[in-house]
């Protein structure tokens, strides 16, 4: 292990340092010392000093970093999260795991060096490995986040899920409850003509949690009352549902403008065909399309699957999230549109560790690869000599 100055010139065997107390030095050495020698243990080391300003602060410090590894050119799954430390030092521990070809490991490297600056008192230490590679981010003494990265010949391509939460807009409590409830990168689908689409919009953001546009189909016509047989008796009059506002993506972009994709929903689990109108403003701006485009145009997504809930049945939505866990381990890639409400918060609450037990990984729509899933193969070795390794 080396400091900024002294830095190896193979892998991430260094630290990287801000404005470093000796106490978080001690915690992150002692973490790499941990490992070596797992027989033998440590001494705790004594958290800092605390004050309400610091302890305010900290879950947004740690939320940064977690942005900034999220953000950065690995594409990870959720994370595995361990509570730890206790009263006002009480924070969440984030795991992230990822497989990376050893001739893909300039990408590792990049996406390491991405959190170095995110906070003046940033520790990055790492333990190289044959197999693997730990590398720890740590914060005043803390030990916030690790990422493993598996050093494989050829990665193994894992099923994907996509989880949008939606409709949302009408109520910003509601989405706030989403958003705290469950750890995961679910995706916001947010209907644009609700009053509070831009505050959900902001709110995601907030989040790091992706947003789309979500619009919905007008319903199918009532089919026609039958005939009188007699012709001079009235035909009888048929209100028919008021249908919903065209859709606008321009006007929604407006409300929502980082959205990534525009969804087309409709009341039944089975997605409608598209609107022209709003296909061709979706291909325009290059979003990503949920739904069913019913052109020539070969889909780049799966047609999503509809979570309808019954008040009678609630977990029937358990039932229907593992069918589309299911359908992405049989092609890859799934993904499901489920209500904001707390059947669905609950029930992907229970399948959200067993899915990672399972190798599934939950991950936000730009994640999603746009072709059918297929075994990565292993990129060229770069020109230059990769500073990270796993050897």
């Amino acid at each position: 292990m080396a400091l900024r100055g002294d830095r190896p010139p193979i892998g991430l065997a260094w630290v990287i340092t801000g404005p470093l107390s000796a106490v978080l030095a001690a915690t992150v050495f002692l973490s790499a010392q941990h490992l070596n020698t797992p027989q033998r243990g440590a001494e705790p080391t004594p958290a800092p000093l605390t004050t309400s300003d610091w302890n305010a602060q900290l879950p947004g410090r740690i939320g940064a970093i977690d942005q900034a590894l999220r953000k950065g050119p690995l594409r990870l799954a959720a994370p595995i999260e361990e509570d730890r430390g206790a009263g006002p030092l009480r924070f969440k521990h984030r795991l992230y795991e990822v497989q990376v070809a050893r001739a893909d490991q300039a990408r590792a490297d990049a996406a390491v060096a991405a959190v170095d600056g995110v906070d003046p008192g940033l520790v990055i230490a790492s333990e190289p490995g044959a197999e693997q590679t730990e590398v720890r981010f740590g914060l005043d003494g803390l030990l916030v986040a690790t990422l493993r990265v598996l050093w494989r010949e050829s990665p193994e391509s894992r099923p994907q899920l996509t989880i949008v939460v939606a409709p949302l807009g009408e109520d910003l409590r509601l989405a706030r409850h989403v958003v705290e409830s469950v750890d995961a990168p679910l995706v916001l689908g947010i209907a644009p003509q609700r009053p509070f689409a831009a505050q959900v919009a902001e709110l995601g953001k907030m989040f790091d949690r992706e947003s789309v546009l979500v619009f919905e189909a007008p319903p199918p016509p009532p089919p026609p009352p039958p005939t009188p047989s007699d012709p001079l008796t009235p035909m009888p009059t048929v209100r028919r549902p008021r249908a919903p506002a065209p859709p606008d993506v321009s006007d929604g972009l407006s409300k929502v403008p980082d959205a990534v994709g525009v969804a087309w929903v409709g009341p039944a689990s089975t997605p409608p065909r598209a609107d022209r109108a709003l296909l061709a403003a979706v291909d325009q701006r290059q979003l990503r399309f949920l739904g069913d485009r019913g052109d020539k145009k070969p889909a780049s997504l799966p047609i999503p699957r509809l979570v309808i809930e019954d008040a009678q049945r609630p977990e029937g939505v358990g039932e229907q999230l593992e069918k589309a866990a299911e359908a992405a381990r049989q092609h890859g890639r799934a993904i499901a549109v489920g209500p904001p409400t707390e059947a669905m918060l609950s029930a992907l609450r229970t399948l959200l560790p067993v899915w990672r037990e399972a190798r599934l990984e939950v991950v936000p729509l730009s994640a999603m690869h746009l072709v059918a899933a297929a075994p990565t193969t292993p990129m060229p070795p770069p020109p230059r000599t990769p500073r990270l390794s796993g050897r």
